[in-house]
């Protein structure tokens, strides 16, 4: 965060042409990741920033879906139609930063030209890309699996309603002479505890992937159940 340029929660009201009310109202359904909301101390006390480019192009994205949806039904409406049944194009999807052939791949992603992905697919490329600097080979492989494995409707709820990660562990094991280093993939609040033998190697915000792939995926009209297509946008 530090190295992007921010901008002060006064600026990006008018610039944006929203209310106070609305830009925390958006935050409640989950629309604006809370970690957007930087506390930074000024010469007249703590004040609120944001990442400038990630949330004015965050809030235009939000306005234009409001267009065809009721600005309270929002959240709800993507929730609801994207958890169901999320297609979005591959084509998207390699546009995300991180994603490359080697994330495709590493996800087994069919590359057939127009093909689409489920949501289990999508979590697991953007998870795979933002694990590959720390994590090796077979851990992308389990975090694969186990995305595919056990993310079904009640997990998505919870990641929507609340903050889970997926975290990626090591653990040292040893027993009649051997020793052996394990990987675990563990979804679970972002403050859990784990034994002192587990080192953490990384972990990944699974409430603010899927609220990308949302917004920043199906929010251009590909693949909401309602065939709704929202306006194109420059990125």
């Amino acid at each position: 965060m530090d190295e992007e340029q921010l901008v002060s929660k006064k600026e990006v009201l008018e610039l944006a042409g929203i209310s106070y009310g609305q830009l925390y109202r958006w935050k409640r359904k989950g629309l604006i990741p809370e970690a957007w909301f930087v506390r930074r101390s000024t010469f007249t006390g703590q004040e609120t920033f944001f990442p400038r480019e990630k949330i004015l192009a965050r809030i235009e994205r939000i306005k234009d879906m409001k267009d065809t949806h009721p600005l309270d039904d929002l959240a709800d409406v993507i929730t609801q139609e994207v958890n169901a049944k999320l297609q979005v194009s591959l084509e998207r999807i390699r546009r995300l930063k991180g994603v490359d052939a080697s994330v495709l791949e590493a996800c087994d992603i069919d590359t057939t030209p127009k093909k689409t992905l489920s949501i289990q697919d999508a979590l697991c490329v953007g998870a795979v890309s933002r694990l590959k600097p720390a994590a090796r080979a077979e851990e992308l492989d389990l975090v694969q699996r186990t995305l595919r494995a056990r993310v079904d409707e009640a997990l998505l709820e919870r990641i929507t309603a609340g903050r889970l990660d997926l975290h990626l562990l090591r653990k040292r094991v040893s027993g009649g002479g051997i020793s052996a280093e394990i990987s675990l993939v563990v979804i679970a609040p972002s403050d859990a505890v784990f034994d002192l033998d587990v080192t953490p190697v990384e972990r990944v915000d699974l409430q603010d992937l899927l609220n990308r792939i949302k917004l920043d995926v199906a929010a251009k009209g590909e693949g909401l159940g309602s065939g709704r297509r929202a306006p194109e946008e420059e990125r």
